[in-house]
């Protein structure tokens, strides 16, 4: 468990409330805020330390158990109160107040302009539909499709994998300020999806891609939930 003194710990804004000097004689006012980044205890020397952010500037403040005056165990609550939660930085995620932290903006796939027919060019051809998409230029990702998945597909192989894709990337736009890249991506996934079911050859494959299809759908609705996009 992490370490708390008092209502204080890592991660919150704290606000001073009444003016203080801490151990190494510096002068704290009323109004004074920042987050605390660490807390410490220095048993030899009978010493607290409370580091916090303010600004860009990170500055410990000391406090003597000995003292019997100004910020101490058992006394954090006369001198500072507790504001917002400001959990630290996570490599690679971006934090979304309410929800927490989530993946970074996607970055688009260079956007070549030439029509990829060939199925030996699958992933670029689908590269291409996500960042026409991502552009909203959703005409030309849909003649994309129909170039790389209807015209070249014998098995369904490309319907599914184009499907799979669509509704991954969908999941990586759930998180941006304008959806409409994020609901083509997945209702253009989702009616791949049964494009893709409905090839199925025997009644146990149907059942089999049904499964799967409805998996699918459940991991978006699931997302949505989550967001509070959806009530039931």
């Amino acid at each position: 468990m992490a370490m708390t003194i008092d209502h204080l710990s890592v991660d919150h804004v704290v606000h001073v409330i009444q003016k203080f000097t801490d151990a190494r004689g510096v002068a704290h006012h009323v109004g004074e805020e920042g987050l605390i980044t660490s807390l410490a205890f220095n048993q030899a020397a009978g010493e607290i330390g409370i580091a916090w952010t303010r600004g860009r500037t990170t500055e410990t403040m000391y406090f003597l158990l000995t003292h019997r005056e100004g910020p101490g165990i058992g006394r954090m609550k006369q001198y500072f109160d507790v504001g917002e939660y400001v959990p630290a930085p996570v490599e690679g995620k971006r934090l979304i107040p309410g929800i927490g932290y989530v993946p970074l903006a996607p970055t688009l796939p260079k956007l070549t302009p030439t029509l990829i027919t060939s199925d030996a060019r699958f992933d670029d051809a689908m590269d291409r539909v996500w960042a026409l998409a991502g552009a909203s230029t959703f005409d030309e990702a849909e003649k994309q499709i129909d170039a790389i998945v209807y015209a070249t597909d014998r098995r369904g192989d490309n319907c599914e994998r184009a499907a799979s894709a669509l509704c991954a990337w969908a999941k990586l736009h759930a998180f941006d300020s304008d959806l409409t890249t994020h609901y083509w991506l997945r209702e253009r996934g989702i009616q791949l999806w049964y494009s893709w079911g409905s090839q199925a050859t025997s009644g146990g494959e149907g059942t089999a891609r049904a499964r799967q299809i409805r998996a699918a759908e459940h991991e978006l609705l699931e997302l949505d939930r989550k967001l509070g996009r959806v009530t039931t």
